[in-house]
């Protein structure tokens, strides 16, 4: 009879239908049911999954990455696409839930006021990070010299930087310092660089060519000098007891500076001395106006050693 059993259907479709509709419980004024509650589980496990699919897209874009900088890059996009899409999922859960979100514009207004005072800092570091990546003014293994510290740069994080000094001293800088200081980037566009290493000789002119010469071949037997650009010896200047030369030369790599320096430094002296170029000492000439008595008659201020310079009066 097909009277009763539709009639059994239909009762059961109101059933059902009033057990989704049951009010579990109230948040504030609104009432939460189970198909609303049911919605927003869904909706969380749908964000979760397409926060899930956006950060391994990004960690595969990073992985691709030639520099190190593009996959910091490709990291802080995956991050920041996260909490944006986490912060979407929630919006639309909640309103589906009979939540509205902008009735909580006031309460989210004064804590993110809150949060805005105390995080001052923070944001200026993350907007510092974005110029630093989108500029690629500094990059992980860069050479930089920031308030007299130098060092490599070993991380480069949301909020702050990490250089390791040459004494292997790990220096953590936030990075909102980068672009509101002066910084020395040693190899930004090449790692090889120029320096000049001062050297000053016995006031001898038949030394000259010599003690130029030896510069050169101290220079040019270095494995981290480069032979081209050639090294050149600049005459820089005549000293009050010596001639004042200037050994200028390029290196392949800057963070070796200082070895290569000491390096060459070590040579020139023992080159200097098979060469017999005397290094300067200075001297002072004084004349006396007057000489006690006792003490014009030393040895020191007998007629020969006094000359023209030493006059008793």
């Amino acid at each position: 009879m097909p009277f009763p059993s539709e009639v059994h259907t239909i009762s059961f479709s109101s059933s059902s239908s009033h057990h989704h509709e049951t009010i579990l419980f109230t948040l504030g004024k609104t009432p939460v049911t189970f198909a609303g509650l049911l919605d927003f589980l869904l909706i969380i496990i749908l964000g979760l999954i397409i926060k899930g699919l956006v950060r391994r897209a990004f960690e595969k874009r990073a992985a691709n990455q030639r520099n190190p900088q593009g996959e910091h890059l490709m990291k802080m996009f995956s991050t920041f696409s996260g909490y944006l899409i986490l912060l979407l999922t929630a919006m639309i859960a909640l309103e589906n839930l009979g939540i509205q979100v902008t009735s909580l514009e006031g309460v989210l207004g004064v804590v993110g006021l809150g949060f805005g005072i105390g995080l001052q800092g923070v944001a200026a570091n993350i907007i510092a990070l974005f110029v630093i990546l989108m500029e690629k003014s500094i990059q992980v293994g860069d050479l930089i010299e920031l308030d007299g510290v130098l060092g490599s740069v070993k991380e480069i994080r949301p909020r702050s930087t990490t250089i390791m000094s040459r004494d292997n001293v790990a220096i953590i800088i936030p990075n909102s310092h980068f672009i509101t200081n002066k910084v020395i980037n040693w190899s930004h566009l090449d790692k090889k660089i120029r320096l000049h290493l001062n050297v000053g000789i016995g006031m001898d002119v038949a030394m000259l060519d010599r003690a130029r010469s030896s510069m050169l071949d101290v220079a040019l037997a270095h494995p981290e000098v480069l032979p081209n650009p050639a090294p050149v010896v600049w005459f820089k200047d005549f000293g009050e007891s010596s001639f004042d030369l200037e050994l200028v030369f390029w290196v392949r790599d800057g963070i070796l500076r200082h070895t290569v320096i000491s390096d060459l430094n070590f040579a020139l002296a023992e080159r200097f001395q098979k060469e017999n170029i005397e290094l300067p000492y200075p001297y002072r000439m004084v004349i006396l106006k007057s000489v006690p008595e006792p003490l014009a008659r030393s040895p020191v201020f007998t007629e020969g050693a006094r000359g023209s310079s030493v006059k008793a009066e």
